[in-house]
């Protein structure tokens, strides 16, 4: 009767996908112990299959049982033969049988589930082994465990996914841009925060974000590249927008209209000359070294949605504006698929954009071009 799909739909939806992960799970629980491989889409087809024909008649669900199965292996059964003898025998338990257990209590048919279902409790003698190891997937499995034997399966279920999605957004949000530096013997780049004997370059500064740059961390890759090359484009553009306008504002109180025209020129010529050295004062001062070009490497940056396509392209824009150039390094092609379709590359007229769809394949090549770019190209320093 199709009228009654819209009342069981939402249970039958529970139910499938409880019987596949109590199935998956048993499957691949003894396939370590018995060392084999299970392949879940394969099991995944099989349920499938076996529901169709049952699903005309009044049949319950196919799934794995847990006890029963944890039974048939701790006796030894291998094939499915057990599963034909196992109906027998309940079909005989069922017309014969059943007045003889009448009064059996139920605690007796509990213990014999609790026997053979050791094995699984002793999965909990696991827990300090596992929270030294890895305390966020422990928590997840306390969670999992604790909701789903004290509510319902399906809400265990559910939440186990949830908070799972939830730790991997918030490992996602603690990533910070580390500053690399190259070793001596060869040209590879690793951390300087992590290794020692590392060589920088002077000008060129090289950084890495390991993790992927979408909606929910763009700022915080943003504000963590900006801490860490120890340069905040947004402020010093405020900074230097206030400075132009407080130098104009002491040009036209201390203009003086009896003076000629050489000593006004003079005057101009010593005020560009101020206003020149204090910009360059400032960005030296802001930073610890005097910086030309930023390198990016993006070998650890899975994909980026248009957020954080943005977010490169303002970090491009904002450093341009000061002088100083941004490269990416080591783009796999999903990135470079998602920067030149969110128009990351500015395209100039009369040009093919060529030069600005420059993609280097190392850290080392993107070096040498920005080192090539500076008219005073310095050494290697240690650190």
């Amino acid at each position: 009767m199709w009228t009654l799909i819209p009342s069981v739909a939402v249970d039958a939806f529970s139910i499938a996908i409880v019987g596949f992960a109590i199935t998956v799970s048993l499957s691949e629980m003894f396939a370590k112990k018995h060392g084999y491989t299970v392949d879940a889409n394969q099991e995944l087809y099989a349920i499938g299959f076996c529901n169709i024909l049952p699903s005309f008649f009044h049949c319950f669900t196919t799934s794995a049982a847990l006890t029963k199965t944890l039974v048939k292996e701790s006796t030894g059964c291998q094939t499915q033969i057990s599963g034909l003898v196992s109906a027998l025998v309940l079909l005989l338990v069922l017309l014969v049988i059943a007045p003889l257990f009448y009064s059996l209590q139920k605690c007796v048919l509990a213990v014999i589930i609790l026997v053979n279902l050791r094995g699984a409790l002793q999965k909990f003698t696991d827990i300090p082994s596992m929270w030294r190891v890895n305390r966020i997937d422990t928590s997840i499995w306390l969670i999992t465990m604790a909701t789903s034997a004290l509510v319902n399966t399906e809400l265990g279920l559910l939440v186990g996914v949830l908070v799972s999605a939830l730790c991997v957004l918030g490992r996602t949000q603690r990533a910070q841009v580390l500053e690399l530096g190259r070793a001596t013997t060869r040209e590879h780049y690793e951390d300087l925060s992590s290794y020692h004997g590392l060589w920088t370059h002077p000008g060129v500064a090289v950084f890495r974000y390991e993790a992927p740059i979408y909606y929910a961390n763009q700022r915080l890759f943003k504000k963590s590249l900006y801490r860490c090359a120890g340069l905040d484009p947004v402020k010093e553009k405020t900074r230097l927008m206030k400075f132009k306008r407080k130098n104009k504002q002491q040009g036209d109180v201390a203009r003086v209209p009896n003076k000629n025209s050489r000593d006004l020129e003079g005057a101009g010529k010593e005020d560009g000359f101020e206003a020149g050295a204090t910009v360059t004062s400032m960005l030296n001062n802001k930073s610890s070294r005097s910086l030309h070009s930023l390198v990016i490497d993006c070998s650890a940056i899975l994909f980026l949605d248009t957020a954080g396509v943005n977010a490169l392209k303002e970090v491009f824009k904002d450093y341009e504006e000061l002088g100083i150039k941004v490269v990416l390094a080591q783009c796999n092609i999903s990135v470079q698929d998602s920067l030149e379709r969110g128009g990351y590359y500015p395209v100039k007229k009369g040009c093919d954009g060529g030069e600005n769809k420059m993609m280097f394949f190392t850290i080392a090549d993107a070096v040498y071009y920005v080192q090539s770019l500076s008219p005073n190209r310095d050494y290697d320093r240690k650190c």
